[in-house]
């Protein structure tokens, strides 16, 4: 059996995405889901469909600043991945970057959602910079290293920008192949075909 955390912010699809997907694959466990903002309504929505599931809301405490933050923030949530004996991380949306903290407890074993087809579009904003620029897109899952969106890249898949399309058409494009990649992991994770295994 293999552990997982899902780290979210925001609404949350990815997760949701990733955890009803996760039943299809018996050998891969969601110890935990780890949420950063206090906005967000994932924690009270996961509660409601996911009853037994481990939610934390782990908030940065304002005091600190800089590296000292960011150290004590993915130190608490270290505390409560190590509880739940996790083995990879799923950042699904996640807004922060990823730090020394975690990236020393967890080598090779962090992967995240990218919209956009890197090292195209690069950090936030990728499919409105897409629409913007009037040329199509896609979805990349690649490993986190300590850089913005600079890991090796896992898996990419485009989808086209049509002249009729809305940014909202555009993005919701984006969002199903999302939904469609991202399970793609689960599978690889539990039959150990991943550069971290």
């Amino acid at each position: 059996m293999k552990t997982i955390a899902i780290f979210a912010s925001g609404t949350g699809t990815n997760a949701v995405n990733l955890l009803e997907e996760q039943r299809r694959f018996p050998q891969v466990q969601v110890g935990c889901v780890v949420v950063d903002t206090l906005t967000s309504k994932l924690p009270e929505l996961l509660a409601q469909r996911f009853p037994q599931l481990a939610v934390y809301r782990i908030i940065p405490d304002r005091t600190l600043s800089g590296a000292q933050k960011k150290a004590e923030h993915e130190g608490r949530i270290l505390e409560k991945l190590r509880a739940h004996a996790v083995e990879w991380i799923l950042l699904a949306g996640y807004m922060r970057i990823v730090g020394p903290v975690l990236l020393e407890a967890f080598p090779d074993r962090i992967i995240n959602i990218h919209p956009s087809l890197l090292p195209q579009y690069p950090g936030l904003h990728g499919y409105e910079r897409a629409f913007s620029d009037k040329v199509s897109s896609g979805v990349t899952i690649h490993f986190v290293d300590g850089g913005l969106d600079t890991g090796p890249v896992i898996l990419q898949k485009s989808f086209p920008r049509f002249d009729t399309d809305s940014l909202s058409d555009f993005i919701e494009r984006g969002k199903r192949v999302e939904w469609e990649l991202y399970p793609e992991i689960l599978r690889r994770i539990s039959h150990n075909l991943l550069a971290g295994e």
